[in-house]
């Protein structure tokens, strides 16, 4: 690769590439991450699409959470239930609300640390209204001052939905 052919714009986040130089010499620059700077708005982009289609299937009872995090977190069935150590199966059936509510308390514990979520959020989702949209994120320590909370029931009869708001912005 050419020095001018390494070169991207994003400060945020450098690389070293080793390039031949004008003088016809291979050496180290640092430049911004190509990936970074063209593809990295995209990925977020889609990421949030998917995770916004998943939840209107979770709210509509469609899929469990369980199936929502494995695909977040992307993990194959076979991952999850190795890691959770509960049968492929078993986790298959866990997917659909339906079979999802004979899930015991241990099942849960085994699922949400494998997702590194509380237990509570394998139950519910929490919204934080994030200026003109909602989000689906945990409410971080320093932020629990001036916040109020709404939960909802939906047709799935294993979720509610928590909606969180900052008071006084």
């Amino acid at each position: 690769m050419k020095e001018i052919e390494g070169i991207a714009n994003c400060p945020e986040q450098q690389v070293i590439l080793y390039v031949e130089k004008e003088d016809g010499k291979f050496g180290p620059i640092q430049t911004g991450s190509y990936l970074s700077a063209n593809y990295l708005d995209d990925y977020f982009y889609k990421r949030k699409n998917l995770e916004l289609s998943l939840r209107k299937r979770v709210i509509n009872g469609e899929i469990s959470l369980v199936y929502y995090y494995m695909v977040l977190v992307d993990l194959s069935i076979s991952e999850l239930a190795s890691r959770a150590g509960i049968s492929r199966s078993i986790v298959k059936k866990h997917f659909e609300p339906k079979h999802f509510g004979k899930c015991s308390v241990e099942g849960l514990r085994k699922y949400a640390k494998v997702f590194n979520v509380p237990i509570a959020n394998l139950l519910q989702i929490v919204l934080i209204n994030m200026d003109d949209h909602l989000e689906s994120l945990f409410i971080l320590e320093n932020k629990t001052r001036n916040i109020s909370i709404e939960q909802n029931s939906t047709n799935n009869p294993y979720l509610s939905v928590s909606k969180i708001e900052e008071r006084g912005k």
